[in-house]
Parts: structure tokens; C-alpha cells; sequence
């Protein structure tokens, strides 16, 4: 009988686990899960178990001992042959779970391999990557120092060019300094005869400034002799100015005087006027009333009478009151 061959989901199939299992069948062994799946290099015990138990099931029609197995249960009690199948399950079962506990210890030390070599790996990893960081900063810390170097024998070369200026430099300010000491001492002696010279010109100006202030003094008292002189000339003429304004004064209060009384006259003239003016309206009037009506004649006199009297009581008292608001100047 031929396993079938179907495809698992992992890839394993039912004639690899058979093909496995026969082999190690003819080494001399008894095939297990973990045997078989160390035999195949892969596969994992839940999916290699169905396989094996299927491959159990058909062992005894391919080797030919069907018909065997059956004339030895024939010839053997029914409870013999129950206890031996009971025994025979047991034993299964207690091989099933030794298997299942190697398998599981196998499985653990592989992952514990495994968890070394993954740590080993990561401190080879880590050691190479900090000798990498090592070798270089060591690469680095040369590449500085040879700069380093380089720049101090630059930076050397620069001092001695610097000392070498310097020195010249020192010769140079010696030579200046020994020429400007010479100038000083020339200068020295300019200095001493500018100063007698100034100290004869200083004798000869201080005796000019007492002559001008001598004659500053005189030129002084005569300008005070002359304000004196000046502010009694003033003094007299604001007198007389006085005076002059006292006489005016009284010529100007003797003048609005007159001024008042030609403004009075004025006033009565005004008057007089107005009343004959008046008298020769009503004159006027009367003589015309008198040629139109003769009858009304004497009633219209006694009016005329009466009115003149009024206007002239009226017109003298509002020339008074005009001649009292008129300004006086």
C-alpha cells in the first residue's frame, strides 16, 4: 500500500515522514517523532504524529502479517488479548509522552543553543564594533596628532620668523631712539632760548599793560566825571520838562472849559432854531386850515396852542439831555 501525498501547510508531506520511517525501520530502529523528524532535518511534531501513526497503522498489511496477527487472536482469550491491547495502549501512550518530552527538551536546549549563539554573536558584534570605534578614534587621534604636528612646526616656524622680525624690529627702534634723543636735546636747547625770548617779551608786555592801564584808569575817572556832569543835565531838563507839563496841563483844563460853555450856547441855539422852525410850520398851517375852514378856525388855535406848548417842553428837554451826553475831550 502506497501513503498518499498530500501537501501540508507547512510542507511536509505523508510519504517524507513514511519514507523516513522505513528507514530507520531498516536501520534497526524504532521510528519516532523525534527520529523522524531529525531524520528529515524539519518538520514539527504535531504535523510529523498523524503521519507516523498512519504509517503505524498500515506497517502490518505491508509486511504480510495481517493474516498471522489475526490466527494469533484467534488462538488467544478474549481477555488476554483486551489486557494485552490495554497494556499495549498504555505503553503507546507512555512512549507518546517520553517522545513528546524529549522532543520538548530537544526543543528547549535548541532554543537555548540558540539564545547563546544569538548572544555570543551579539557580543562578537558588539566587541567588533567597539574595536571598529576603537580603531577608529586610534585612526583619528593619529590623523590629530599628525596635524598637531604639523602645526606646531608651522606655528614653530612662524615664532622664529616673528623672533627674527623682532630683533630687527629692536635695531630699528634703538636707531629711532638714539636719533630721537639727539632731536630732544636740540629741541632742549631751542626750547631754553624761545623761553628767554619769551621771558623778555613777557617783561616787555607787563610793563606795556601798566602804561595801558594807567591810562585806562585816567580814560575811567573821566568817564565818570562826564556821567556826573550828565545825569545833572538830565535832571534839570526832566525838571523843566515837569514844569512845561504842569502849564500845559492847566492850558488844556482852561480850554475844554471854554469848550464846554461854546458847547452849551450851542445847544440853545439849537433850541431856538428848532422852536422857530416849529412856529413857522404851525404858522404855515394855521393859514392854510384858515383859508380851507374859517368855521374851525378858533378850535384848531386853541389846539395849535396846546401842541406848540408840548413840543417845545419836549424839545428843550431832550436838547438838555443831549448836551449832557456829549463828550468832553
Amino acid at each position: 500500500m502506497q501513503p498518499t501525498a498530500p501537501k501540508t501547510p507547512r510542507g511536509i508531506q505523508e510519504a517524507d515522514v513514511w519514507a523516513a520511517a522505513d528507514a530507520l525501520l531498516a536501520e534497526g530502529h524504532k521510528p519516532t517523532i523525534e527520529k523522524v523528524r531529525l531524520h528529515m532535518g524539519r518538520g514539527s511534531p504535531n504535523t510529523v504524529a498523524p503521519m507516523l501513526d498512519a504509517w503505524f497503522s498500515t506497517l502490518g498489511a505491508r509486511l504480510g502479517l495481517n493474516q498471522h496477527t489475526q490466527d494469533l487472536r484467534n488462538s488467544v482469550p478474549t481477555e488476554v488479548l483486551e489486557a494485552a491491547q490495554g497494556l499495549w495502549s498504555v505503553a503507546l501512550q507512555h512512549a507518546q509522552q517520553a517522545a513528546d518530552q524529549a522532543l520538548t527538551d530537544r526543543e528547549a536546549e535548541l532554543q537555548h543553543s540558540q539564545a547563546q549563539l544569538q548572544a555570543q554573536e551579539a557580543r562578537l558584534a558588539q566587541r567588533e564594533e567597539g574595536l571598529q570605534q576603537q580603531k577608529e578614534a586610534m585612526d583619528a587621534a593619529l590623523k590629530l596628532a599628525h596635524a598637531q604636528r604639523e602645526d606646531l612646526s608651522r606655528r614653530l616656524d612662524e615664532m622664529q620668523q616673528q623672533l627674527q622680525e623682532r630683533h630687527a624690529l629692536v635695531e630699528r627702534l634703538r636707531q629711532e631712539n638714539a636719533d630721537q634723543r639727539k632731536h630732544q636735546e636740540a629741541l632742549r636747547e631751542q626750547q631754553a632760548q624761545e623761553l628767554q625770548v619769551a621771558s623778555q617779551e613777557r617783561q616787555r608786555l607787563a610793563e606795556q599793560f601798566a602804561g595801558n592801564e594807567r591810562r585806562m584808569l585816567a580814560d575811567l575817572d573821566r568817564s565818570r566825571q562826564e556821567v556826573e556832569k550828565s545825569k545833572k543835565s538830565l535832571q534839570d531838563a526832566e525838571r523843566k520838562a515837569e514844569a512845561r507839563y504842569e502849564e500845559l496841563q492847566a492850558r488844556y483844563l482852561h480850554s475844554e472849559e471854554e469848550l464846554l460853555n461854546a458847547r452849551a450856547a450851542n445847544v440853545q441855539l439849537q433850541q431856538s432854531t428848532a422852536v422857530a422852525q416849529e412856529r413857522v410850520q404851525e404858522l404855515k398851517a394855521l393859514l392854510e386850515m384858515r383859508a380851507t375852514q374859517p368855521v374851525a378856525a378858533a378850535a384848531v388855535d386853541s389846539q395849535a396852542d396846546k401842541q406848540r406848548t408840548n413840543n417845545r417842553s419836549l424839545q428843550r428837554r431832550a436838547l438838555s439831555q443831549r448836551a449832557l451826553r456829549l463828550p468832553r475831550k
